[in-house]
């Protein structure tokens, strides 16, 4: 169980009723289409900046590039709604805050160190550490904007480095409307519906196509964020890199499959054809996200197939778990845990909509998943004895919060979503977009999910919301300052060779739109 050391139960309580507060504070229509005039820039016909893409990767660009001085600042937002894919999240955010955790081993070098072995040591350690280096100022930023944290915890798909949430529901959609309200108050300029159909450098400025519902526009920036997402909506792309990704399996950017996802590439790819460095061979993630799972943090739930058996060891990188929940006969699997545990912030909605059901007993439980009785109590029993042990010899499992034994039980199935995308347009430390030729792309920058080869194979528990705000935030500031018509050529990061003089197989400078037509 987390160890709250901050007032405990009360402290949630007050924090849950804060973020509340913060939703009514900031009206729904700050999530709706902007004026007609917006993709107008004033007199001199050229924008500052301009950020395609309106997650927590975008719009803490846009907040830093007009914290740092930018006077013109437009954020263009292929969907409806502001917010992408981080109005989903669950809102972990891991982060470097000894301050914070009181934890003498909450170091940055422990950060970087759960991140690359998570993401099978293919990761850029330079970009991790940066991640890590700014979290702690991004939790701080935050809170400055309204954001309220709950104490520490460790994530699923972490180790040991420590994550963060604002308690209550909604809590990526609070985390936007956060941001919308400070964008507001600097008069930014947002346009909804309005896809960037493609960019190109002319002069010492970009370029970019829109498709606005005005007709066709033409706009000039001096710097140029790309803040799009992946490819997770891309069926083709991905069903390439994991064929048990078919087109039945929803993304959790669009859970019950009735929203907008314009996640499909079409961004990176442009990035490639204008010199970015793309990387391949990463792959994407995909995990349990809209069923059964009610908790964000390792060690209070088991995961049993439909017959009451566990199949996987929980704390598994998340990649290892979803192929466990594909390969089952049912691809779906039950989510089991009590009342001690910690619930998230979907536990309200998914109670409503049964998704998630209360049993008082493991036989009722049982019997209305339709598992002998006997096989279900037994699997929590085996459970049960590993905790008191603290190792799981089946498994390996190693870290528990606690027996699974306090009715009433929660429990409800779960089935795979595609998450999120790993290869991308390859960036530095500063977001700048690293060029094919190993130097830089002027005035080009890029952040959030569309950015490729920060995490390796895998990504650490609540690091991609702090790779969201923090890189984000550099991108912006970077942005602001005025492209030149000339900028030293930089080496090419070698985070991914290993130390070798040449790139691995699968991490050749292809461009997405090979990755997705061989």
């Amino acid at each position: 169980m987390m160890k709250d050391t901050r007032g405990g139960v009360m402290t949630q309580r007050r924090r849950l009723l804060a973020g509340a507060g913060l939703a009514a504070a900031v009206p729904g229509r700050l999530l709706a289409a902007g004026a007609p005039d917006t993709l107008d820039p004033g007199a001199s016909g050229v924008w500052d900046v301009i950020v395609a893409g309106s997650g927590a990767a975008g719009l803490s660009a846009a907040a830093a590039a007009l914290e740092s001085g930018a006077g013109h600042v437009l954020v263009l937002e292929k969907g409806p709604i502001v917010g992408g894919h981080s109005i989903y999240s669950s809102g972990s955010v891991s982060a470097v805050a000894p301050s914070r955790s009181h934890d003498p081993n909450d170091t940055l070098g422990r950060f970087v160190e759960d991140a690359l072995e998570v993401g099978g040591g293919t990761g850029d350690a330079a970009v991790l550490a940066k991640i890590g280096e700014d979290s702690a100022g991004v939790l701080d930023w935050l809170e400055s904007l309204g954001v309220f944290w709950s104490e520490p915890f460790i994530a699923y798909s972490g180790k040991q480095a420590k994550s963060y949430a604002m308690p209550g529901n909604s809590v990526g959609r609070s985390y936007v409307l956060a941001l919308m309200a400070h964008l507001r108050r600097f008069g930014c300029r947002l346009a909804l519906s309005t896809p960037v159909t493609g960019f190109r450098p002319e002069g010492h400025a970009w370029v970019v196509e829109v498709k606005s519902p005005q007709g066709a526009r033409t706009l000039r920036t001096r710097s140029l964020v790309i803040a799009c997402g992946g490819f997770t909506a891309n069926v083709e792309a991905r069903m390439k890199i994991n064929p048990l990704l078919t087109p039945d399996v929803p993304t959790s950017a669009n859970p019950a499959g009735t929203v907008f996802d314009g996640a499909t590439g079409e961004l990176i790819e442009c990035a490639g054809r204008n010199g970015a460095f793309v990387t391949t061979g990463f792959g994407l993630q995909a995990l349990p996200f809209w069923g059964g799972r009610l908790l964000d943090y390792q060690g209070a739930d088991i995961y049993v197939d439909m017959h009451g058996r566990r199949f996987v060891n929980e704390n598994s990188p998340w990649n290892v778990i979803s192929n466990a929940i594909l390969s089952l006969p049912e691809r779906r699997c039950w989510v089991i845990t009590d009342d001690r545990s910690f619930k998230g912030a979907t536990l309200g909605v998914k109670l409503i909509n049964g998704v998630v059901r209360k049993s008082d007993s493991i036989d009722a439980m049982a019997a209305a998943m339709d598992i002998e009785p006997v096989v279900l109590a037994r699997t929590i029993e085996d459970y049960n004895r590993a905790a008191d042990k603290g190792y799981d010899a089946r498994t390996g499992k190693r870290l528990f919060r606690q027996r699974i034994e306090r009715p009433p039980f929660y429990w409800g199935a779960e089935r795979i979503y595609v998450h999120t995308t790993l290869d991308g347009i390859r960036t530095n430390r500063a977001a700048e977009v690293i060029a094919s030729s190993g130097g830089l792309v002027p005035g080009l920058y890029a952040a959030g999910e569309c950015a490729g080869g920060i995490f390796g194979g895998d990504r650490l528990g609540g690091a991609g919301m702090t790779a969201c705000f923090v890189m984000g935030r550099e991108a912006g500031r970077q942005a602001r300052q005025e492209r030149r018509s000339s900028r030293p050529q930089r080496e090419h990061p070698r985070a991914w060779t290993q130390g070798t003089a040449e790139k691995p197989a699968g991490f050749a400078p292809r461009l997405f739109a090979a990755c997705v037509s061989e």
